[in-house]
């Protein structure tokens, strides 16, 4: 699959504005997301205002990708769309949302956060970050053999 540049140029400028926003937010500082999951000790509410804004954002996106999919009109860069059609809740996405949730809970970080953070230089990030590829790794090798047990 090759991309056009406007493709990238588009990738890159979502890409580019998330990282702003997450900057703007502090949502790259863990200490900050341990403090709104630490609900009965020094609470800090604003995460909670980040997702809202978030969703109020990305929810007239997806409808619009929503409807211009169902009417077969072209993406930005004249691609198709290409929306999620999986809608069970299987054994994969448990386990892997309780690791993504233990892993935002002990260590404040998220993917996008931490790349951004480790980008900026900050070494916990950078270990996340690896620890990450790691895991994409050995989910990678588990895959074939997952599925062939389904």
């Amino acid at each position: 699959m090759t991309l056009s540049y406007k493709t990238l140029l588009i990738s890159f400028l979502g890409g580019f504005v998330f990282a702003i926003g997450l900057i703007m937010a502090q949502m790259v500082d863990p200490n900050k997301v341990v403090a709104f999951l630490r609900v009965f000790h020094q609470w800090d509410p604003s995460l909670a205002l980040v997702m809202g804004a978030a969703i109020v954002v990305a929810m007239p996106a997806f409808k619009i990708a929503q409807y211009n999919t169902i009417r077969h009109h072209a993406a930005w860069d004249g691609s198709s769309i290409a929306l999620p059609t999986k809608t069970a809740i299987t054994p994969q996405l448990l386990i892997g949302s309780a690791l993504f949730g233990l892993g935002w809970g002990l260590l404040g970080f998220c993917p996008a956060p931490a790349l951004v953070a480790a980008f900026a230089g900050y070494w916990q990030a950078m270990l996340f970050v690896l620890a990450m590829l790691v895991g994409f790794a050995i989910q990678a090798l588990l895959e074939p053999k997952m599925s062939s047990m389904a």
